[in-house]
C-alpha cells in the first residue's frame, strides 16, 4: 500500500499552510511552483481541502489559502479529504468461503475472517489519525516549527531566517 500522489501533495500543502503566517493568504501560484504541481491539478486538491474545511479560501487580490485556525489536522483528515472514506482492506468476493465450501459453520467462520480483516482498516485509520501536521512540523523543524513565514515572499523570508 502506498499513498496516492495527490494525498502526499495535500499533506505537503497542509504543512506549507501550517507554517504560513496566519494573517496572510498563501496564493496558489506559490504552492504550484514550490511543489511543481500544475495549477489545474492544484485547484482540484485545494477544492477537496476546502470542502473538508481543512483550509480556508479567499478569492481576489491578496486571496489564496489559509490553514483552518484552531484545528488539529491529522494525516487521516487529509487522506479522507482527498480519497473519501476509503477502507484499505475491502473484501468484495467470497473466495475464503469457497475454500471451505461444505464445512460446518462456514458462515460464522467467514464472519470471523471479515472481523479480522476489518481490524486492518481500523488500525490504518487510528495510525493516520494519531499524527497531526503540527507533529510533523515539530519533528522535522524542531525549534523552528513555531516560525510563521510568508511563502508568497519566501526568498525574503528565508534570507531573514538564515542570514541572522
Amino acid at each position: 500500500m502506498h499513498l496516492t500522489k495527490s494525498t502526499e501533495q495535500a499533506m505537503c500543502i497542509m504543512l506549507m499552510l501550517y507554517l504560513q503566517d496566519r494573517r496572510i493568504y498563501l496564493n496558489s501560484k506559490e504552492i504550484s511552483e514550490r511543489l511543481e504541481i500544475s495549477p489545474t491539478y492544484l485547484k482540484k486538491i485545494m477544492r477537496k481541502l476546502v470542502v473538508s474545511k481543512l483550509v480556508r479560501a479567499n478569492t481576489g487580490v491578496g486571496g489564496g489559502y489559509k490553514y483552518t485556525q484552531n484545528r488539529k489536522v491529522t494525516l487521516y483528515d487529509i487522506y479522507e479529504s482527498i480519497n473519501g472514506s476509503v477502507d484499505l482492506f475491502v473484501l468484495k468476493t467470497d473466495y475464503i468461503s469457497k475454500i471451505f465450501n461444505g464445512a460446518k459453520n462456514i458462515e460464522s467462520r467467514y464472519n470471523e475472517y471479515l472481523k479480522l480483516t476489518n481490524n486492518i482498516n481500523i488500525d490504518f485509520k487510528k495510525s493516520l489519525s494519531s499524527v497531526t501536521i503540527e507533529d510533523i512540523a515539530s519533528e522535522v523543524l524542531r525549534e523552528s516549527s513555531t516560525i510563521r513565514l510568508d511563502w508568497n515572499n519566501w526568498k525574503t523570508e528565508f534570507s531573514k531566517l538564515y542570514n541572522k
